[in-house]
């Protein structure tokens, strides 16, 4: 059986990206010996309720001790080097596998790998514009930076010797802008088989946010939202969902939920009840600008829910690009939001279900796009490795 190394840093991070990784192994366990190369201790049987998988025939093996120490003293804050670290090692022990597959984005690995990019590092800092920036990536302007650099030991040649995927097409512009190549677009997968969407008029009238807590994911500025939407009338509450991973920010955001009875700050719950709230409300919010995919938006929209989102990122993709549905800052959001809320015809012609996500996003079709990316990269290694070598050209001046 052919040996598959899967390359993630943290899966118990429980995001967008481990919800990937975890649909990779997934796909592939059955079929390949597949390892996780790591630099945490993860808890399938957790993670497997967390994303509704059943991963639970995958060695784990740690990359070395330096990236481990680091995640486990630092956290998060050393990210772009521990990434670089764990890359260095996989692409050490690559000969210890048939193929590598990077589900934390590009990371340098070895000729005819498969890298799954939700935002690329941009290695050589190639990247035109770089305000658009939250995922932590490479600038040349720091000693730090230099190390993870050279650590990483990133090249153009790598990255265009590997079989590229992207999140969606915004992210697909962004690596075509830092390497020169495009990757295909490969939407990550949603999870719709749990979603039973109640009907439209026994729905409460509120908003559901799911994601990590953290400043990036902009829950003051959601909350600010809701507080506008009020103001104008409309009685509605909001359910903040997701495990925190900035406890400062955290303590921020329960400062504001403490003072308005509308907002529930409820944290990391079950999947069963992250389900049903989704399924109980009319409306979702999503507060991340220049989000790479938004795969919590897709799920809000799995639910039944309407999702208002940012206007730029990927996300307006999941949501077909209705500007009536996109916003470009808080006073713009209350505006359009409070238009759809006053008008229930409207809010019938936004609506979608799950049967769209799951033709568009689902996890099925997913898969089956992992395990083709896997057959073509073994069918094209093994017609390189049955190729005669080319013969040398004979050197007339050599006399023989």
């Amino acid at each position: 059986m052919r040996r598959i190394g899967v390359v993630h840093m943290d899966l118990m991070a429980k995001g967008g990206g481990e919800a990937v990784a975890m649909n990779v192994l997934e796909a592939l366990q059955d079929d390949y010996e597949v390892t996780l190369l790591t630099l945490t201790d993860p808890d399938f049987d957790e993670l497997n309720g967390y994303f509704n998988t059943e991963v639970d025939a995958v060695d784990v093996r740690q990359a070395g001790w330096l990236a481990p120490m680091i995640n486990e003293w630092f956290g998060l804050k050393y990210y772009v080097l521990q990434n670089a670290l764990l890359g260095r090692y996989a692409r050490r022990r690559a000969d210890e596998f048939d193929l590598l597959v990077s589900t934390i984005n590009e990371l340098g690995l070895e000729a005819d790998s498969i890298q799954y990019i939700h935002f690329p590092f941009d290695w050589t800092v190639s990247l035109d514009n770089r305000e658009h920036i939250f995922h932590p990536t490479v600038e040349d302007d720091s000693l730090y930076e230099r190390l993870c650099t050279w650590v990483a030991g990133v090249t153009r040649q790598d990255i265009h010797s590997n079989t590229l995927f992207a999140n969606s097409p915004w992210t697909a512009d962004v690596v075509e802008d830092a390497y020169g190549t495009r990757p295909d677009v490969l939407y990550p997968p949603i999870d719709t088989s749990d979603f039973d969407p109640l009907p439209w008029e026994e729905r409460e009238h509120g908003f559901v946010t799911i994601g990590r807590v953290e400043r990036s994911k902009r829950i003051v500025e959601t909350i600010e939202i809701v507080d506008g939407l009020r103001e104008r009338g409309h009685d509605v509450d909001l359910h903040v969902i997701g495990p925190t991973v900035d406890e400062e920010y955290r303590e921020e955001v329960a400062a504001l939920a403490g003072d308005r009875e509308y907002v529930d700050l409820e944290g990391e719950i079950p999947r069963e009840e992250l389900v049903r709230r989704v399924c109980t409300h009319r409306f979702g919010i999503h507060g991340k600008r220049h989000e790479h995919f938004g795969m919590a938006v897709a799920e809000l929209a799995a639910g039944g829910t309407l999702p208002f989102v940012p206007s730029d990122g990927g996300q307006h993709v999941i949501v077909r690009d209705d500007e009536r549905l996109l916003y470009d800052s808080v006073d713009d959001a209350v505006e359009k939001i409070d238009r759809v809320l006053s008008d229930p015809g409207l809010q019938r012609e936004l609506r979608v279900g799950p049967e769209e996500i799951e033709r568009r996003f689902g996890r099925e079709r997913f898969k089956e796009a992992v395990r083709r990316a896997v057959d073509e990269a073994f069918v094209a290694g093994d017609e390189r490795a049955s190729s005669p070598a080319p013969r040398p050209i004979r050197d007339p001046s050599a006399g023989d």
